[in-house]
This record gives C-alpha cells, sequence and structure tokens, in this order.
C-alpha cells in the first residue's frame, strides 16, 4: 500500500487535434503527409542520399539533461557516417515530454525530423487518455540507443544499511516510508506500486519535479528513500552523501560491485532500467527508417562515442526498428495493466 501526496496542480497544456494519416484520407495535412511520404519513397528507394536539407534530432527535455547530451554526442558524429551533412539538437520541453514529442508525432515523414525518447513515452500513455497522439500508431521506431540501470537511494544518516532492513524497521514500527518519485506516470511512480505490493510494506509517495529535484530531496533528508539512475547516484554516493541501497538489476553492476541486487533484497521479478531511443514520424518509408538506423548504430560504434556512453553508464543496445517496437509495445501494455490494478489515472480538466 501506498499514499500519495498532492503535488501542485498546474493547467494542461492545449494541444491541436492530431489527425490520423491513412490512403483514405481527405484532409489537407493528411494528404500532405502522404505526399511527403511518396516524395521520400521515391527520393530514397534504396540507400538514401540525405543532402538536401540538416537532420533535426528534437529532444522533449531541456538541455544539459543526460538525453540532450546523448543526442548531442550522436549529432556530432552522425555527418561522418552517413549522407546527412548537417545535423542539429532542438530542445522542445514542456509537458513531460508532450509538447517536443507532439513536434515530431506533426512533422513530414521524409527522413530529416527525429525524436530522442525515453520511458516516459510508454508510461504516460498508461496514465493519461488525453495525450495529442498515439505513441504506438503516430511514431516510427528507428533504434534502441540503449538502456541505464537504477538503483534506490537513501539519505546517509539513515539508521538502515539495506533495503531488508529498512523495510524489517517499518513494518516492526508501522510507520510508512516517504518515498520521492517524480509524479503521476513517472517510472518511479510504477516501482513504487510495485514495490509497496511485493514488499508488503506502507508508503507515503513525495511528488518531485524530477530525478535531480529527488536527489536533493534524499540528501536533505526530505524522504526516506528514492530511485535514480546509476551513474547519477555513483557520484553523491562516492561523496558520502547518500547511501546506495539495492540496484535495480538482475546481478550486482561492475560500477557498484559491493551494491546488492533487488533480488538479493527477496524482491526478484522486479526490473526496471532508463532508455534512450530514436522516433520518427508515422509513414517514413522503411528505406529511410532502415538508412537512419544504420548510421546512428555505425555513430554507437565509434570508439569515442563508446568511451563517452561509458562515462554515462550506457548499456548501448543499438537494436533494429523492428526489436525497438517490440519493446515499446510490450512496455506500454505492462503499465497500462499496472496503472489498471493501481487506478493511476490523471485528472480530467
Amino acid at each position: 500500500m501506498f499514499q500519495q501526496l498532492e503535488p501542485a496542480m498546474s493547467k494542461p497544456v492545449s494541444h491541436p487535434p492530431t489527425v490520423p494519416v491513412s490512403a483514405w484520407s481527405c484532409t489537407r495535412r493528411g494528404a500532405f503527409r502522404l505526399l511527403a511520404a511518396a516524395a521520400a519513397l521515391l527520393a530514397f528507394p534504396g540507400a538514401p542520399a540525405l543532402a538536401e536539407k540538416p537532420l533535426r534530432i528534437v529532444v522533449p527535455f531541456s538541455a544539459g539533461s543526460t538525453i540532450d547530451s546523448l543526442a548531442r554526442l550522436v549529432a556530432a558524429t552522425l555527418p561522418e557516417v552517413s549522407d546527412y551533412k548537417a545535423v542539429f539538437v532542438e530542445n522542445r520541453s514542456g509537458a513531460a515530454g508532450i509538447i517536443g514529442t507532439n513536434t515530431v508525432v506533426r512533422a513530414q515523414p521524409d527522413g530529416y525530423t527525429l525524436l530522442l525518447q525515453a520511458n516516459g513515452l510508454t508510461t504516460t500513455p498508461a496514465v493519461r487518455d488525453d495525450l495529442p497522439f498515439d505513441t504506438l500508431k503516430d511514431l516510427a521506431p528507428v533504434i534502441l540507443v540503449g538502456t541505464t540501470p537504477y538503483a534506490f537511494i537513501a539519505p546517509a544518516s539513515l539508521p538502515a544499511t539495506s533495503l531488508t532492513e529498512l523495510f524489517d524497521q517499518a513494518r516492526k514500527s508501522g510507520q510508512k516510508i516517504s518515498f520521492g518519485t517524480s509524479g503521476l506516470g513517472s517510472q518511479s511512480q510504477f516501482v513504487l506500486v510495485q514495490l509497496a505490493k511485493q514488499a508488503k510494506v506502507e508508503f507515503l509517495e513525495v511528488p518531485f519535479r524530477g530525478q535531480a529535484e529527488i536527489m536533493l530531496g534524499v540528501m536533505g533528508d526530505q524522504v526516506q528513500l528514492g530511485m535514480m539512475n546509476l551513474p547519477s547516484a555513483l557520484q553523491q554516493m562516492q561523496d558520502k552523501r547518500i547511501k546506495l541501497l539495492a540496484t535495480i538489476t538482475k546481478a550486482r553492476t561492475p560500477m557498484t560491485p559491493a551494491v546488492p541486487t533487488l533480488a538479493e533484497s527477496g524482491l526478484g521479478d522486479l526490473e526496471e532500467s532508463a532508455w534512450y531511443g530514436f522516433l520518427a514520424p508515422a509513414n517514413t518509408p522503411p528505406a529511410v527508417i532502415a538508412a537512419l538506423n544504420k548510421g546512428i548504430a555505425a555513430t554507437l560504434r565509434r570508439p569515442e562515442a563508446q568511451a563517452k556512453l561509458a562515462e554515462m553508464g550506457l548499456d548501448v543496445a543499438a537494436s533494429s526498428p523492428e526489436a525497438f517496437a517490440a519493446k515499446l509495445r510490450q512496455e506500454t501494455a505492462r503499465y497500462r495493466a499496472i496503472a489498471d490494478e493501481q487506478n493511476l489515472r490523471a485528472r480530467q480538466q
């Protein structure tokens, strides 16, 4: 069981409705999109020559974030290994990534616009019915770049030294464990409700604006527990400002060989990781998707990129479009099932 504190509610962002594209659509926008797709097919019959315009990578979060750094790493190298002569990053942050994602959904499917997204693409639709797009229909998966493990973090002053000890103390005292999340529909909230069910302890959910604020909340003893991607937590752990109680991984990681896994704490079937992947507008021709996949995969294999990705703690996947699409379908279905079971839904205003 868990209790949720009410965050301050902001006014919902108003978006124009998304018009579905089909061969039978007579709308002006539908006609334009079909013409753009047809033109792209003619331009890219095999290995596309993409010299006409620069490639735009839309990042739906602010500059300086991990996902932004990843986009800029790919943008700097992609012209050297593909037919794109120029690549630039455009930050379109706001509404938990919805604004930037909708920008790409509404873009022409001509091979010159890409979206770099993360887990929110599968968690947000599970709790919101008012999105201006369908993530599984309005976007074409290009490549899963890679994943980063998560860890449970606690204040350095916390008496408990493991999750097992913390949970035992909570059961004996009857007190709830305060847990910082990024709010409704965040991956941390989905982990919390699963953890509460499996551990049979009670939690008090404390919503923050994001991972940076959760880290500050843990370091400042505002909450007893939080979930953080492992690379972000390492420096604070080394400075002894927080504790790492467990990693949400199948096996102990090379970065933290002394930190036990969740399975070692008796919670073996809970596994979550942060992921990052590129997507294009729906109806982007398969030949263009294949060329983008090949080019981005080549950037990820370069030695300088490998070194930087290792610093970021990213386990490179460089998947096929089909494998990435399957992951999105599976995760979306799983989070929707959890949201239905736990009655996690955004209020309609």
